[in-house]
């Protein structure tokens, strides 16, 4: 065995083609840089304008919402305190002070008052009936109170 190595081949480099040195030219393409200049301009403007209209609405509404808030608690204060003044004026002791006052004396002795014939509405017949008159059966029904 020889330990001598073969030369190495070189591969085929790829040699130029000679017909493909020439290519053909498109037309120049235009670029309108100065108009894509203004569209974002405008574009970045548009958005600038509109984010700085959304933060002066959002700053008055804040306002507006925390003038309602003061307003509402103006309003829970003031009933709170009416309530209070209704809860004093509501006391009996204050009342009985309020009539006497007035010139009002307590009253006596408590009186029932009973009457002496019998309403239809107490669920009593009237003695003025008939017996064999044609009568309506759902007016003593309806006549009575509940």
């Amino acid at each position: 065995m020889s330990a001598v190595t073969a030369p190495l081949r070189r591969s085929r480099e790829a040699a130029p083609d000679p017909r493909r040195h020439l290519h053909v030219v498109d037309e120049p393409v235009i670029r309108h840089t100065l108009a894509y200049a203004l569209v974002m301009v405008a574009v970045v403007g548009a958005s600038v304008f509109g984010a700085v209209t959304l933060n002066a609405l959002a700053a008055g509404a804040s306002v507006e919402a925390r003038a309602l808030d003061a307003h509402v608690s103006e309003a829970e204060r003031t009933y709170a305190q009416l309530v209070a003044d209704v809860a004093s004026l509501e006391d009996p002791a204050r009342i009985r002070e309020t009539a006497l006052e007035l010139g009002l004396v307590p009253s006596g002795p408590a009186r029932f008052v009973t009457l002496e014939r019998n309403l239809p509405a107490d669920g009593a017949v009237v003695a003025t009936e008939r017996p064999g008159a044609t009568q309506d059966p759902l007016k003593p029904l309806l006549s009575v109170e509940r």
